[in-house]
């Protein structure tokens, strides 16, 4: 699903989990950005080959299909393009290995909807040209969504 704006950057959002993906379209989109999502490294992979991202933002654990496996094509595709991981497993070997395949952030899970704004933002050079985010239904939506996965 596509969801278009005025700014001129896009993100693929990756993740199984349903409700994680939505908040972080619906927090994501108030920030002006294009979004793209995808459900599944495999149809991350289907979306990275038909169009240029900006930003990759991806959950390591997923499926069949692992969100470094995503990085790893779309640093192959568009070395350019800046990968943000995500993951709610602290096993340190997972961060290595996304930064050997040169992802540009890696957030641990549970994080705030605040934190991934201005991950976003830095990793695009914005410091300070984001907007003020007002979303206390969406980190609680969040939080929930994160403790039932």
């Amino acid at each position: 699903m596509n969801i278009t704006s005025n700014n001129q950057h896009s993100i693929l959002l990756v993740d199984d989990n349903i409700h994680i993906l939505e908040l972080n379209r619906e927090v994501l989109s108030g920030q002006g950005y294009e979004l793209t999502k995808a459900a599944s490294g495999e149809s991350a992979i289907e979306a990275l080959e038909k169009q240029h991202f900006d930003m990759v933002i991806t959950d390591i654990n997923m499926g069949t299909m692992s969100g470094l496996k995503v990085l790893e094509r779309a640093k192959q595709l568009h070395p350019e393009t800046k990968v943000i991981v995500t993951t709610g497993n602290p096993d340190l070997q997972y961060a290595i290995e996304a930064l050997r395949l040169h992802a540009d952030d890696y957030i641990l899970k549970p994080y705030s909807i605040h934190w991934l704004v201005k991950r976003v933002s830095d990793c695009f050079g914005e410091f300070g040209n984001r907007k003020k985010t007002n979303c206390q239904r969406c980190e609680f939506s969040y939080n929930q969504a994160i403790s039932h996965n």
